[in-house]
């Protein structure tokens, strides 16, 4: 029995994180599409959108970035949307600001997407791209994101973000990054990169405010029939940050996470998307149940030790991996930082879970370290 359970939930796991993959890419060979060569010009009307809640201490280098940006100037505005702001915040945008650069006082702290819905209802223009106020675009980022937009199939385009200094996180990044292109190739992205990604205004619906904009809105543009694509040449840069703070944050994402996909699958199966549906239990679904499947496997690789050197060789190497995830939470640093990541992100899907089916819904955002 316990050979049964430690090799079905190993091979479950393997095909997770490189089965998939490695499916993935012989449909992308068999019935992959290929994109359209990009335009010699393509320049749209795009409004950079920003939720901001107390941000003093990025918002002036977030405003200086874009000013940096190679797009025609009288085709692109940012819109920066105080939510609440108790700080600076307000104050600065003004006085950083000029035609190009708008702001929006909501008095309360409503959350980020109510923050999000209100911006979208206050441009004419023709792209939305949504990001974070921590978030800096390399300066030809928004004319990659603009330029797929020539495609008339493509709706949604996500870019591509980078940690500042490298770090754990930016090797799980870059692994994610590869499945979406991809997936990209198939049947659409099953969620954006919410540091950098773009959409078109007129597939914009307002949003409630307990769903997560960058899960949904993939889904909602391959429901309306558009394409949601990756475009790795559009990148940005983020602080990477784990610990206890991160994982509540990671928490907070994943409950609202589980609301998107329980509530859109039926619509989803209903709808024929099923080479999409394939991709979302596949990609998100399967890896959030991966960390119980694993302590399963550990419990099972435990009953077998002695009976065989691969069982013992495989329980070394898990326990390694989890001694050094305990190593770099408690030194907080060192070589365990990939595994600590990757727990912690695989934590969160599970406390996730539970505060969904306990009631938790979160309607209100704050940024990393407020």
């Amino acid at each position: 029995m316990a050979e049964t359970v430690f090799w079905f939930t190993a091979l479950v796991i393997a095909y997770a994180f490189a089965g998939l993959p490695l499916t993935m890419l012989l449909l992308v060979r068999t019935v992959g599409r290929r994109d359209m060569a990009r335009p010699v010009a393509y320049w749209p009307g795009v409004t950079i959108v920003v939720s901001a809640f107390n941000e003093e201490a990025v918002i002036a280098a977030k405003i200086a970035n874009f000013e940096k940006l190679v797009y025609p100037p009288e085709r692109l505005e940012m819109l920066i949307v105080s939510d609440g702001s108790t700080d600076t915040t307000a104050e600065i945008v003004r006085s950083c600001g000029n035609g190009r650069v708008r702001l929006i006082e909501q008095p309360e702290n409503l959350g980020k997407t109510r923050a999000l819905n209100r911006a979208a209802e206050e441009t004419g223009n023709d792209i939305l791209v949504f990001t974070d106020a921590n978030s800096m675009f390399d300066p030809h980022a928004v004319t990659r994101l603009a330029e797929r937009f020539a495609d008339p199939e493509v709706g949604l385009v996500s870019g591509h973000s980078e940690y500042e200094g490298g770090g754990g996180g930016g090797a799980y990044r870059r692994y994610e990054d590869m499945l979406k292109s991809l997936e990209s190739r198939l049947w659409g992205i099953v969620g954006a990169d919410g540091a950098i990604y773009a959409m078109r205004r007129e597939l914009y619906t307002p949003l409630e405010p307990q769903f997560i904009n960058d899960f949904l809105h993939p889904i909602q543009t391959v429901m309306r029939g558009y394409r949601a694509v990756q475009e790795p040449d559009a990148v940005c840069t983020e602080p990477f940050s784990v610990g206890v703070d991160e994982m509540g944050r990671q928490t907070r994402i994943m409950t609202q996470s589980w609301i998107v996909v329980l509530s859109q699958f039926m619509p989803l199966l209903r709808a024929g998307k099923a080479g999409f549906l394939w991709q979302l239990v596949m990609h998100k679904l399967l890896r959030w149940l991966c960390l119980p499947l694993m302590g399963v496997c550990l419990a099972a690789n435990l009953a077998l030790l002695g009976h065989w050197w691969l069982y013992d060789a495989a329980f070394a190497v898990q326990v390694a991996f989890y001694g050094s995830a305990a190593l770099f939470r408690w030194r907080g640093r060192g070589f365990g930082s990939l595994s600590y990541g990757f727990i912690v992100l695989h934590v969160a899907p599970i406390l996730g879970l539970g505060q969904y089916m306990r009631g938790e819904r979160y309607l209100l955002w704050k940024p990393r370290n407020s």
